[in-house]
């Protein structure tokens, strides 16, 4: 169940109730209310709360993980970039820009 997976994810990064809410931007109670299944995260929340614990929205739904086409992309991005000048890491981000730019005009 979702309420178990949110509750879950939060214990294993050693998080109180508060200090996910502070995270969030949200209240402790309604964190509370999520883990004890009263209420459900709104969906536009859901991409946000999966990326903060790094898992799919899947996942949050009690899902198996999938595996990832190109596992550890993340890491990979993130390392390649820590070893690049600011003006390369502008490059970069730039280059991503255009290539999402043109798979929406597809």
């Amino acid at each position: 169940m979702m309420c178990d997976e949110l509750k879950r994810l939060r214990k294993e990064r050693g998080l109180t109730q508060v200090e996910l809410a502070e995270k969030l931007n949200l209240s402790q109670s309604t964190i509370a209310s999520w883990e004890n299944g009263k209420r459900r995260p709104d969906l536009d929340l859901l991409p946000i709360i999966a990326d903060f614990y790094g898992v799919s929205v899947d996942e949050i739904y009690g899902q198996e993980p999938h595996e990832p086409t190109q596992p550890q992309a993340r890491d990979d991005v993130a390392a390649l970039m820590a070893d690049l000048t600011p003006d390369e890491q502008a490059q970069v981000i730039q280059y991503g820009e255009f290539l999402k730019s043109q798979r929406k005009s597809d």
